[in-house]
C-alpha cells in the first residue's frame, strides 16, 4: 500500500505506484484498456500479431496506460497464462541497432521468467559479443521455440519509439530487421508509444509504415481532471476537503486552465488544492518550474527545429494577437510554411486553435498547456521581477469572487513579509479595473512603508494604465511623486522633496482615491523637517476631508498649518490659511464668522505684495463670493471687477485665469438679473478656454455648463441643452462615467428635462447622478443628500409622493446627522426640512400626523429634543424652499 505523504514520488516513476493506487486514480483510459485487452484476447491464438501504437505528449499518461495493461494481464488467469511482458525501460538508451534490441529483451526474459534459466545462460554468453550476425541468428530462434513451447506470446513494450527510430537505430536495414521479427511467426506482439507522429510510421517507403493499430491518447477533460483529483484526495483520505468538495471546483478549475488536462500536470499540482495559501502556490510554481525543466525540454527535443522555434515565438507573444500572420512575421518564414507548422503542432496537440474574434475568417494560437506555456516564457524571459504569465489567470479563478479575494487580501496584509506581499500581488491585478487599482494603491502603501519604493513605483504605474485619462485627473500620477519624494528624503535630499511637493497638482479625488492619498500624506507628514513643506502637506490634507466632509478633520489639520506658520514665522502662508479657513466656515453656514477672516487674509496678501499682485486677486475674488453668498451683491462687484483687472494686467486678456475672473463676474451679473451683460462675459470666457484648453477639457465644461445655465434663464432651452451635453460629454470622457463631476453635469441636464416635461429622461439622469455620488461618497454623504431632494421634487412632480416623501426623509437625516456628528450646518439643511413639510402637506396628512413626522427625524438623528425643537421652529420660519443645484 502506498504511503499517502510520497504520492509525489511517482511523477515519472510509474514502479513507485501499487497497482491499486494505479487502479485507483485512473480516469478517461478505461474503455481504451478495455479494447486493447479484448483486442490482445483475439490475436493471443493467432500467428499473425495485431500490434499497438499509443501516440500523446509527454506526461498524457502513456507509461500510466501501460501499467494498467500489465496489471490487468496479471490480474486475468486466462491473458496472464497467453501472454507474458516483456516491457523495455521507458529510456533505452543502449537499443541502437537490432542485436541490441534482441540483447535488451534476453535480458528481461532472463529476470521476469521463472523456470527458464536457458535466457541467462544466453545473456551471459552473448552480452559482449561484437557480431551482431551471431546474436541475430541465435536469439531469434530461442524466442520463437519459447514462446511456441510455452504456448504464449510475448508482449513487448516500447516507451518512446519516436527515439528508437530516429536518434537511436540509425540503420536502415536493422529497422526493416526489426518489422521482419514483429511480422514472422516468432510469438511476439508490439506494444509501442510516441510522443508524436514520426516518419518511421508516417511515409510510405519506411519500413513501419502502416503497421501499427495506432491510437491516440487524448487530454483530460475538465470534469475527468476533476475526478483525478477527487480520486487522489479519497485514496490519501483528505476527508476534510472531500466533505466539502463543491466549494473546490473554482480552485479545480484553475488547475485545469493551467494544465490543458495534462494528467502527469494534474497530479503533480494536485497538492496546491489542498493549500489555500497563495504564497504556497507562489513557491510551489516555482520549485514545478525548476523540476518540470528537463521534463519539458524532452518535450522540445521531441520536435523538429522549426517547430520548436514556432513554440519559443508564441512563447514571447504575450501581448500580441497569435494569428498566422503575425506568428509568420515574428517567426520570418512564409506564411504558408507556418500554416503547415501550425497544423502539424495542432495535431499534436502542443497548440489549440481558436476563432479570432477580431477577424472570423481567421484563427489564432495558444499553447495547449497554460504551465508549459510558463515555463517557455520564463526560459527566455530575461526581467527580474516579472510575475507568472498564466499564473493570474490561474489565481482569478482559484479566487472568483470579491469577498474570497478581499478576505485573502485581509489574511496576507497583517503578515508584512516578502512572501505576503509577492502574494498581494498577485491579487493585485484581480477583479475590476476599479478594484485592481485600489489594491494596488493599498500594496504601494505597503510597499513604502517597507522601503520598497521601486516595487510601489511599478504598482503605481500600472494603476495609472487602469486609471486612464489623467491628464485631466492625475490622481495616481500626485500618489507617485509623493512616493519619488519620500525615496529620496530617505537619501536626504530634503530640499529635492519640498520642491517636488510644491510641484504636485491640485486635482482633488473622490472617496476611494482620497482616502488613500490622505494615508499617504498621514503616514509621511511625520517625516517632514521641512516647515513649508508641512504646511503644504496639511492644506492639502484639508483638501481631501473637505471634498469628504469631514469638517472636524478638516478643522484639525487647518488648525495645525495654522500653528505651524505662527511658530515658524511664515508669513507668506498666512493669507493661504486663514483663506482656508473662512472657506471652512462658509461651507458651514457660518458665513459671519467667515467673513473677518476673508477680510484679514486679504489685507495681508496687500499688505505683503503690491496691490496688483495676482494673489491679491485670489483673496479678492474668494472675499467677493463670500458677499455674493450674503446677498450683498453691490459690495461684491467692485471686487469681482478689480480682481479681473489684476489677472488681465498680470497675465493678458487670454488667459485662462481671466476666464476664471469672467466665469465669477457673469455668475455675479446672473444673480442681479443683468443677464444681457452677463452672456458676453461667459461666452468670452469660453473662447478663452478653449482656446487655453482645447474643446475638450473639463474647464471648458465648467464655462459650457454655466452658460446653459444663461440659456435656461432666459427660456433658450434648446440653446441651452447642446451646452449642457456637451459639457456632460467631456467630463465622462475626462474624468470616466463615474465620477462626482459628471454627477453634477447630469443633475443639470435632468433640471433642464424636467423644465422641458421630459420627466422619464430628467428620472434616469438623477437615478444615474444619485448612483455616482452613492458609490464616490458614500451613502450618508451630504451630496448624496441634494441629489435625492432633486430627485424627490421630481417624483412629487409626477404625483408618486409616497416615494418622494421616502427620499426626503433620507436626504433631510442625512444632513441632520451630519449636523450631529460635526456641529457644523449644512447650508441646504433647513430647505430640505421645509421641502419635507410641503411633501408632508400634500399627503394630506393631519398636522397632527406632520407634527409626528417631522418630531422623530431629530429623534432618530440623535438630536437633544430641545435643541430639535428650536432647530425646527427656526426653519421651518424661513423663506419657502427651491430646488438645489
Amino acid at each position: 500500500m502506498d504511503n499517502p505523504s510520497s504520492s509525489s514520488l511517482a511523477h515519472y516513476r510509474q514502479i513507485l505506484l501499487s497497482p491499486e493506487r494505479r487502479e485507483a486514480i485512473t480516469v478517461a483510459r478505461k474503455p481504451l484498456v478495455d479494447d486493447t485487452l479484448e483486442r490482445l484476447r483475439g490475436s493471443a491464438k493467432r500467428k499473425s500479431k495485431h500490434h499497438f501504437l499509443f501516440i500523446g505528449p509527454r506526461g498524457i499518461g502513456k507509461s500510466h496506460f501501460l501499467s494498467l495493461i500489465t496489471d490487468r494481464i496479471q490480474d486475468d488467469p486466462e491473458l496472464a497464462q497467453n501472454y507474458h511482458i516483456a516491457r523495455f525501460p521507458e529510456e533505452s538508451h543502449r537499443t541502437l541497432s537490432f542485436a541490441d534490441f534482441l540483447l535488451g529483451l534476453c535480458d528481461i526474459l532472463r529476470e521476469t521468467t521463472t523456470n527458464e534459466p536457458e535466457w541467462e545462460d544466453l545473456y551471459q554468453k552473448l552480452e559482449t559479443e561484437e557480431d551482431d550476425d551471431l546474436i541475430i541468428d541465435t536469439l531469434v530462434p530461442a524466442i520463437r521455440r519459447a514462446n511456441r513451447d510455452h504456448r504464449r506470446t510475448t508482449l513487448v513494450m516500447l516507451e518512446n519509439l519516436n527515439e528508437m527510430f530516429t536518434r537511436q537505430i540509425k540503420s536502415k536495414k536493422d529497422i526493416g530487421a526489426l518489422r521482419k521479427f514483429f511480422n514472422d511467426p516468432n510469438g511476439c506482439l508490439l506494444m509501442a508509444t510516441s510522443p508524436i507522429h514520426f516518419d518511421a510510421i508516417t511515409r510510405v517507403e519506411k519500413p513501419f509504415y502502416d503497421f501499427f493499430d495506432v491510437q491516440l491518447l487524448e487530454y483530460l477533460s475538465q470534469e475527468e481532471a476533476i475526478s483525478l483529483i477527487r480520486r487522489n484526495l479519497e485514496w490519501d483520505k483528505k476527508k476534510e476537503l472531500l466533505a466539502d468538495f463543491d466549494s473546490l471546483r473554482p480552485k479545480l478549475l484553475a488547475l485545469y486552465r493551467m494544465t490543458a488536462g495534462n494528467p502527469r500536470l494534474t497530479v503533480m499540482l494536485y497538492e496546491l488544492i489542498a493549500h489555500e495559501s497563495i504564497t504556497r502556490i507562489h513557491q510551489q510554481f516555482q520549485i514545478l518550474l525548476d523540476r518540470i525543466t528537463p521534463f519539458y525540454q524532452d518535450r522540445l527535443n521531441d520536435l523538429p527545429p522549426q517547430e520548436r522555434a514556432l513554440l519559443e515565438t508564441l512563447a514571447r507573444m504575450r501581448d500580441t494577437a497569435k494569428t498566422p500572420t503575425a506568428i509568420s512575421e515574428k517567426l520570418r518564414l512564409p506564411q504558408k510554411q507556418t500554416s503547415i507548422l501550425l497544423k502539424r503542432l495542432t495535431d499534436a496537440q502542443y497548440l489549440t486553435a481558436h476563432p479570432n474574434p477580431a477577424d472570423k475568417r481567421s484563427k489564432f494560437y495558444i499553447i495547449r498547456e497554460g504551465f508549459f506555456d510558463i515555463w517557455l516564457a520564463m526560459n527566455l524571459s530575461r526581467q527580474a521581477r516579472k510575475r507568472l504569465p498564466f499564473l493570474l489567470n490561474f489565481f482569478a479563478i482559484f479566487y472568483p469572487d470579491l469577498e474570497e479575494r478581499n478576505r485573502k487580501r485581509a489574511e496576507l496584509a497583517a503578515q508584512q513579509d516578502d512572501d505576503a506581499l509577492a502574494s498581494l500581488d498577485y491579487l493585485s491585478c484581480l477583479g475590476t479595473p476599479e478594484e485592481q487599482l485600489q489594491a494596488k494603491l493599498d500594496l504601494a502603501r505597503q510597499f513604502v512603508g517597507t522601503a520598497k519604493t521601486q516595487d510601489a513605483s511599478e504598482l503605481l504605474a500600472e494603476a495609472r494604465k487602469l486609471q486612464g485619462q489623467e491628464q485631466y485627473a492625475d490622481y495616481l500620477g500626485e500618489i507617485e511623486a509623493m512616493v519619488t519624494c519620500w525615496d529620496s528624503l530617505r537619501d536626504g535630499q530634503l530640499e529635492t522633496f519640498s520642491e517636488t511637493f510644491l510641484s504636485l497638482s491640485e486635482d482633488l479625488s473622490y472617496k476611494s482615491w482620497s482616502e488613500t492619498k490622505i494615508d499617504f500624506l498621514r503616514q509621511q507628514l511625520h517625516q517632514l523637517e521641512d516647515s513649508e513643506s508641512r504646511v503644504l502637506v496639511l492644506l492639502r490634507l484639508e483638501n481631501l476631508f473637505r471634498d469628504l466632509a469631514r469638517f472636524t478633520e478638516r478643522e484639525e489639520v487647518l488648525l495645525a498649518a495654522q500653528a505651524e506658520v505662527k511658530i515658524n514665522q511664515l508669513r507668506t502662508w498666512e493669507s493661504t490659511v486663514l483663506t482656508n479657513l473662512a472657506a471652512l466656515l462658509i461651507d458651514a453656514n457660518r458665513l459671519k464668522e467667515a467673513e473677518p477672516l476673508m477680510e484679514r487674509a486679504l489685507q495681508i496678501s496687500e499688505a505683503a505684495l503690491v496691490p496688483e499682485h495676482p494673489e491679491v486677486a485670489v483673496g479678492l475674488n474668494l472675499l467677493a463670493q463670500l458677499l455674493q453668498d450674503t446677498n450683498r451683491l453691490k459690495e461684491a462687484e467692485p471686487l469681482m471687477k478689480r480682481a479681473l483687472q489684476i489677472d488681465e494686467a498680470a497675465f493678458g486678456p487670454e488667459h485662462f485665469k481671466v476666464a476664471i475672473r469672467l466665469n465669477n463676474l457673469a455668475q455675479l451679473f446672473q444673480d442681479t438679473d443683468r443677464l444681457n451683460e452677463a452672456e458676453p462675459l461667459m461666452k468670452r470666457a469660453l473662447q478663452i478656454s478653449e482656446a487655453a484648453f482645447g474643446p475638450k477639457h473639463p474647464n471648458v465644461a465648467v464655462v459650457l455648463n454655466n452658460l446653459a445655465s444663461i440659456f435656461k434663464i432666459t427660456n433658450r432651452l434648446k440653446k441651452a441643452e447642446p451646452f449642457m451635453k456637451r459639457a456632460l460629454q467631456i467630463d465622462e470622457a475626462a474624468f470616466g462615467s463615474e465620477h462626482p463631476t459628471v454627477a453634477i453635469k447630469l443633475n443639470n441636464l435632468a433640471q433642464l428635462f424636467q423644465d422641458t416635461e421630459r420627466l422619464e429622461e430628467a428620472e434616469s439622469l438623477m437615478k444615474r447622478a444619485l448612483q455616482i455620488d452613492e458609490d464616490a461618497f458614500g451613502p450618508k454623504h451630504p451630496k448624496v443628500a441634494t441629489r435625492l431632494n432633486n430627485l424627490a421634487l421630481l417624483l412629487k412632480k409626477t404625483n408618486r409622493l409616497r416615494e418622494a416623501e421616502q427620499m426626503l426623509r433620507r436626504s433631510n437625516l442625512i444632513l441632520l446627522s451630519f449636523i450631529k456628528a460635526t456641529t457644523y450646518e449644512h447650508p441646504e439643511s433647513r430647505m430640505f426640512l421645509r421641502n419635507y413639510q410641503l411633501l408632508l402637506q400634500d399627503l394630506s396628512l393631519s398636522p397632527e400626523d406632520q407634527q409626528a413626522k417631522l418630531d422623530t427625524l431629530g429623534e432618530e438623528a440623535g438630536w437633544e429634543p430641545s435643541h430639535w425643537q428650536t432647530w425646527k421652529e427656526e426653519a421651518l420660519s424661513e423663506e419657502k424652499h427651491s430646488p438645489s443645484n
